[in-house]
């Protein structure tokens, strides 16, 4: 059984507590977009893309939405919308400018820290300060231990490495250190993990075939989720306390998680 605590913490996790922008779930480039309304409890159709995408990064700054690459510049108007930005305000897009030497097709990871957009292409990546409007590449460092979605918490880039742990991006030092004081709390995740922040804590959220301890049906899937504490010590080392860890939902084993996402309530 969990606790309130714990169902409390997984509903700030995947029930939608505002509303949130999505892309068209279908596989080919899009100019959809979907708008999920928590009060009605329904989808609408919002202000279409200027272009076509898949596979685009997306961040959130200042209440606007910002949507990089996921598109081929073979045209004159998807080069000059390479990069979107949607204001809710006036619920339009408007073309963002972007170097031309910088816009790759296919956008496989993205997070926001410190007020810029950190987008990941299938070699390299891009910085983009929309407040300053100033472009640049990532770093080598970061471009090489960024596996996997990510989630950023008091500046702290999270996400897995190749070896299934935990590590964190110290955008300031330029290093991956690893988060320490999980190991034997959590599995490692070579697949199907992803993250989220929620109240300034991490949140993991991973998929678990039967019920972990042989008797499950092959038919069903667990999904199972962690609440971690996270803090940087003196010497600057990362260290994690779980909170809490459990199943929070069992679900066909056909399904997979998409994605994860902590919005305020």
């Amino acid at each position: 059984m969990r606790s309130d605590a714990k169902l409390e913490s997984f509903e700030a996790i995947v029930d939608i507590k505002e509303g949130i922008t999505a892309a068209d779930p279908s596989e080919v480039p899009t100019r959809n977009v979907w708008v999920y309304d928590y009060v009605s409890d329904s989808w609408e159709m919002g202000p279409k893309m200027r272009v076509g995408r898949e596979f685009a990064a997306s961040g959130v700054i200042d209440g606007k939405i910002y949507v990089l690459g996921g598109c081929v510049v073979d045209t004159w108007a998807r080069s000059m919308n390479w990069v979107e930005v949607f204001d809710p305000g006036s619920r339009s897009w408007a073309a963002v400018p972007s170097p031309v030497e910088l816009r790759e097709k296919w956008m496989h990871a993205s997070a926001v820290v410190d007020g810029r957009i950190y987008a990941m292409a299938d070699r390299g990546g891009v910085v983009f300060d929309p407040r300053l409007g100033e472009w640049g590449p990532v770093s080598t460092v970061l471009d090489m231990g960024w596996r996997g979605r990510a989630a950023v918490v008091d500046g702290v880039l999270y996400c897995y490495d190749y070896l299934g742990k935990i590590r964190g991006f110290d955008i300031g030092e330029n290093v991956w250190k690893e988060l320490k004081g999980v190991e034997k709390g959590l599995p490692k995740f070579l697949c199907g993990a992803t993250m989220a922040n929620v109240g300034d804590r991490l949140f993991v959220v991973w998929e678990r075939k039967g019920n972990g301890n042989g008797n499950g049906s092959r038919k069903e899937m667990e999904v199972l989720c962690a609440e971690i504490v996270v803090t940087k010590d003196e010497s600057g080392e990362l260290w994690g306390s779980i909170v809490w860890s459990d199943v929070i939902l069992v679900v066909p084993s056909s399904s997979s998680i998409v994605h994860c996402l902590g919005v305020r309530m």
